[in-house]
């Protein structure tokens, strides 16, 4: 698969990186509107730059990773999709159910495939949770808790302060949601949320309670402060613990009163999303089992729920 990155902040320098270990990979370039900011990327990994996206849509590459600032997301899904280049684009994608909706619907119908960017289900760790989980090795599934705690320092970034699409939970929630989700494979319902402001009224910090069919979900995120990273799945008969479980590769877990670790292989945690994208490109597949339609969706309406609440308790 040959691929182009789109933006050059500093998440693209990692997903570059991990594209360099997937042998099915070959990185072509960077766009950017900086052409200054491209070329030092470019010339960083070996490969080429692009001054605009335009550019690059008449090239030879057979895909895209979107990793810009996420207002402009919508907008260059359309436009790659129009080139007929496949497109994986950084959580959280939209904002909208519209939105996902709308994208889903137009590459479905311009034979393309759209996936959302979503690493944290894709890392080996949560492929074993979830083996687990099925297996019933600890028993019924009874509670779960997902939480992604740090304090960014940068409390002045439109990362936290823009309220379009800043603010702890639309930056950090989607690992939480999306990895319960998957875990359970089942749409969660939102019961309860609490969150602190900035001066901006931007939320820094959110404490949310989730339903999924009768087992109960706490989600916790900031970016202003450092706490709980922890992924904690309560059975009948034991739990399992993943410590920063975005991008770990160690689960810790309890079986009828036993301890046990078990370390998986962990590459980088964008290697393997960037695999399966790669694998799905190159087999013609129009949708990821792991990242569906379905899947997008159901973190979006959770993270729409999250928003209106917010914006009621202004």
């Amino acid at each position: 698969m040959k691929l182009v990155i789109f933006g050059c902040g500093n998440i693209a320098k990692r997903i570059a990186a991990s594209c360099l270990k997937v042998d099915t990979i070959d990185l072509l370039g960077f766009a950017s509107k900086d052409l200054v900011k491209a070329k030092e990327y470019a010339d960083l990994f070996g490969c080429k730059e692009y001054g605009d996206y335009d550019s690059f849509l008449n090239k030879e590459a057979d895909a895209v990773y979107i990793a810009v600032y996420n207002p402009g997301h919508y907008e260059l899904i359309r436009r790659c999709i129009d080139a007929h280049k496949n497109v994986i684009c950084e959580k959280p994608m939209l904002f909208s159910l519209k939105e996902y909706q709308e994208v889903f619907a137009y590459a479905e119908k311009k034979n393309v495939l759209l996936m959302e960017a979503l690493k944290s289900v894709f890392l080996p760790s949560i492929q074993e949770v979830k083996r687990m989980i099925k297996e019933g090795q600890i028993g019924e599934i009874q509670s779960l808790e997902a939480c992604f705690m740090r304090n960014g320092n940068h409390q002045d970034s439109h990362w936290i302060n823009d309220l379009r699409c800043g603010g702890a939970f639309k930056d950090l929630g989607s690992y939480c949601v999306g990895t319960l989700n998957y875990l359970m494979d089942c749409e969660a319902k939102l019961l309860h949320l609490e969150s602190d402001r900035n001066a901006y009224r931007a939320e820094t910090t959110a404490f949310g309670k989730l339903d999924y069919n009768g087992v109960s979900a706490k989600v916790c995120v900031s970016n202003s402060k450092d706490g709980n990273n922890d992924l904690i799945v309560q059975g009948s008969r034991g739990r399992i613990v993943v410590h920063n479980f975005w991008k770990q590769g160690k689960i810790v877990y309890e079986i009828d009163d036993k301890a046990y670790e078990k370390d998986v292989p962990l590459v980088s945690d964008f290697y393997y999303e960037l695999k399966h994208f790669s694998e799905l490109c190159d087999t013609h597949a129009k949708e990821s089992g792991i990242m569906s339609k379905q899947a997008s969706q159901r973190i979006i309406k959770i993270t729409e729920k999250v928003d209106k609440r917010q914006k009621e308790n202004l």
